[in-house]
């Protein structure tokens, strides 16, 4: 069978069209964006209730699913480029049938103009977003695209954002280029969802620990990587009984005692639930971190450099400022087994809370935003048009003002 081959009947499903986020075109099966709808489609249960039409640049193996069908059109996989330029899928749009687009890139505000209709609800959630202490301008990126990203978050219905410290910090910095109008109506349409667990994955009990410290982020800056690593070379001054796994690190390691052994997703939790602990430090776009997660419903404990996004994920959890704290933290998990026990415990309890908020949101999307009815075309008795979305926002400043005017500096 191919990737859209089906015997189902769709005729009467609801079909969505999905605008992708891909920032790991190299290893598209571990991208965020496709951990994230492949959730919501599970979650979304009926597979003849919806049918989704998904734009990727190359075929994915985990989407294979009945209710998918991939579109591949050729586009940048750059975190930079793919967000400023958009492939032309005009072409494919007129021959595609759906009545909400879900968009995971609000950087493309022109997707308003691929709405069937003036009622196309659209739906949206934003993974990142290029705020100053995460995207500042910099050779490659000389000019910051959060007020386009905004625009797009405006014609949405709906907008999801991982944390409420998130949200907080992106309706600040809109303050530069916005004003109260337009930031209440940001206000609204933004929520917070904060990503939850499959139940199904959550492990039982904890398992037999080795004295492993995990990193299975990915190792960039924004997450914190080489503060990290400074971090863990001071600690082997202190002690050098533990190695350290960073799964996607790439190349040669900087250090005998650091494993950047790559496996599987199977034998990837399986390896967590070896580990003493993961680490994990903050990062500078304030999200939520699905790498904190898979080590907790894995049994692993995190210990979480502060940061309010964090109490978040676990709002009792072990929290470090100074490294003096995390090193005491990291002697008791290792050599204590009751209270490394004990942390790990308390780690897969709060990964099923955590499973029980996923459910919830995916309820949210199902019975608000995608209701039966939104294919429907109500035009107005007198006009025989609707208003676009647009007509409600308003600027500080005109565009030509914005992009000659303001000043993105550090």
């Amino acid at each position: 069978m191919k990737f859209w081959e089906t015997s189902l009947d769709f005729s009467k499903a609801r079909k969505v069209l999905v605008i992708p986020n891909i920032t790991n075109s190299g290893n598209i099966e571990k991208d965020s964006f496709v951990d994230v709808i492949y959730n919501h489609i599970k979650g979304l249960e009926g597979k003849e209730q919806f049918f989704w039409n998904i734009i990727l640049p190359q075929p994915v193996k985990k989407l294979n699913l009945e209710n998918v069908k991939q579109h591949i059109i050729q586009f940048s996989g750059d975190m930079i480029k793919m967000r400023t330029y958009p492939p032309d899928m005009n072409r494919l749009l007129e021959t595609l049938d759906y009545d909400v687009i879900y968009s995971h890139l609000p950087d493309w505000p022109q997707v308003g103009r691929y709405k069937n209709d003036f009622n196309t609800k659209i739906i949206g959630y934003c993974h990142w977003w290029e705020m100053k202490s995460c995207n500042a301008e910099d050779r490659k990126n000389k000019w910051r695209w959060m007020p386009i990203e905004l625009l797009g978050v405006s014609q949405m219905e709906t907008c999801f954002i991982n944390t409420q410290e998130q949200k907080d910090r992106v309706l600040e910095e809109a303050k530069l280029w916005f004003n109260v109008e337009m930031i209440d109506k940001l206000n609204d349409i933004l929520v917070v969802w904060n990503l939850g667990v499959d139940n199904s994955k959550i492990i039982e009990s904890p398992k037999p620990k080795e004295k492993i410290i995990v990193f299975n982020h990915r190792a960039a800056a924004y997450k914190g990587y080489p503060t990290f690593i400074r971090l863990m070379e001071e600690y082997r001054i202190k002690r050098n009984d533990f190695k350290v796994w960073v799964p996607q690190l790439d190349g040669k390691p900087e250090h005998s005692w650091i494993d950047n052994t790559k496996v599987a997703k199977h034998d990837y939790y399986t390896k967590l639930q070896s580990c003493t602990v993961g680490v994990q430090m903050r990062q500078t776009n304030y999200g939520w971190s699905v790498a904190a997660t898979d080590c907790m419903m894995n049994g692993t404990p995190m210990i979480f450099q502060e940061s309010d996004c964090y109490r978040e994920i676990e709002p009792n959890g072990l929290f470090f400022k100074f490294k003096k704290d995390l090193f005491e933290m990291l002697d008791k998990l290792l050599d204590d087994e009751n209270y490394r026990n004990e942390k790990s415990i308390k780690s897969i309890e709060r990964a099923r809370e955590l499973s029980l908020n996923d459910s919830k949101m995916i309820e949210i999307l199902k019975n608000k935003y995608f209701p039966e009815n939104c294919n429907k075309i109500l035009f107005d008795p007198e006009n025989n048009y609707q208003e676009s979305s647009f007509k409600n926002i308003t600027i500080k400043k005109s565009w030509d003002h914005i992009i000659n005017e303001i000043n993105f500096s550090n």
